[in-house]
């Protein structure tokens, strides 16, 4: 990453950092041009530690060609809707529970290409890029599948990042309309389908990455047959307890594998209180991603957040420049780290009741 770029993107993460959420929605091309350094931010914990965006993943492994892919399993770490052990969710309504879960998802795949192993490959996020689905393999440049949908009634758009875009009709998926996005610079666009659901709605699935093979338009068309609508509560290994109403979780990433290459999973939650923001990172014990400055140093940050050790999995919270008043006046960071659950690395043992009185 170039000097330029690093601080092209700590000035947007600052203002993102500073501001009040902006309104949700899904943007492929956008999502792939930014999502990088945002996944890469929250590993800090504190949002005002923007500037680790300049860290490099350095991993690399040999991809499968997707071949005869399989249906990915769902076991409990999966989107379920938390009330049948059937290992194929259903969509249901979301039952009524102690907690709240702060990541629910309306996508789900089915079919997916070998080179993505599995459920534990699949990450959810919800928040400043809308609701989405990701498979991804593992390694440097390792090849990801995202899935998303559209709100009802709404268009997709046909923007992109300094790319003229245009729509190709493509084979119908299960009987629907469906159009391929494609970009008058093919190396600056992802592969993209689109195609209507039974809903009336429009979803999406793109991808990157990886070595040829792993993301063609063959490939999205197959997983776009396999995908599955409807509302799902995605396990996850923290609970919090009696935090004040005050606290809303807008962002949360469940990344898998962890996106720095050097785990298995990666939670991020931001919770805006009162105008600002705290950060929390859960990731299970293991080696750390290493952070440079741009002149290549050790990232120092200048606002460390606060660290602990619970059932394996490190926990890592921080508010940036200051505490919000309210925290402040409970404890601060610590005594939002004792009302903070971890419920360690096995998927097994995740809830759906995340936060709860």
């Amino acid at each position: 990453m170039t000097s330029k770029d690093h601080h092209d993107l700590t000035a947007r993460l600052t203002a993102l950092a500073n501001g009040s959420a902006p309104p949700a929605r899904f943007d492929a091309d956008r999502s792939i041009a930014e999502g990088t350094a945002r996944l890469r931010r929250r590993k800090r914990a504190a949002i005002g530690a923007v500037a680790a965006v300049t860290v490099a993943v350095v991993a690399t492994t040999a991809l499968l060609a997707p071949g005869s892919g399989t249906v990915a399993p769902t076991p409990p770490a999966g989107p379920t809707p938390s009330t049948s052990p059937s290992s194929t969710p259903t969509p249901t309504p979301t039952p009524t529970v102690s907690g709240i879960d702060p990541l629910t998802t309306e996508v789900h795949f089915g079919w997916l290409p070998d080179w993505v192993g599995g459920e534990q490959h699949i990450g959810y996020e919800t928040g400043y890029h809308g609701i989405y689905a990701q498979a991804r393999g593992v390694g440097e440049n390792a090849a990801r599948i995202m899935l998303s949908q559209y709100p009802a009634g709404s268009e997709p758009p046909m923007t992109g990042v300094n790319v003229k875009l245009g729509k190709v009709d493509a084979e119908p998926v299960n009987g629907r309309p469906a159009y391929r996005v494609v970009a008058d610079q093919p190396e600056r666009y992802q592969p993209t389908l689109r195609w209507l659901t039974p809903e009336g709605r429009w979803a999406e699935v793109s991808g990157n990455g990886g070595v040829p093979g792993d993301v063609t338009d063959e490939v999205l068309h197959q997983v776009a047959t396999g995908v599955r609508f409807g509302h799902w509560n995605v396990p996850l290994p923290v609970q919090f307890t009696g935090l004040p109403e005050t606290f809303k979780a807008t962002d949360v990433m469940l990344s898998r594998p962890d996106t720095d290459g050097v785990g298995a999973w990666n939670l991020w939650l931001m919770f805006q209180v009162e105008g600002k923001n705290v950060s929390v990172s859960l990731r299970p014990i293991g080696p750390r991603p290493v952070y440079t400055s741009t002149d290549g140093s050790p990232y120092t940050d200048p606002h460390p957040p606060l660290e602990s050790v619970q059932n394996g999995v490190e926990i890592s919270i921080g508010t940036g420049a200051g505490d919000p008043p309210s925290l402040e006046q409970l404890g601060g960071l610590p005594w939002m780290l004792a009302h903070t659950k971890a419920l360690g690395p096995d998927a097994a043992a995740w809830t759906t009741d995340v936060i709860v009185p």
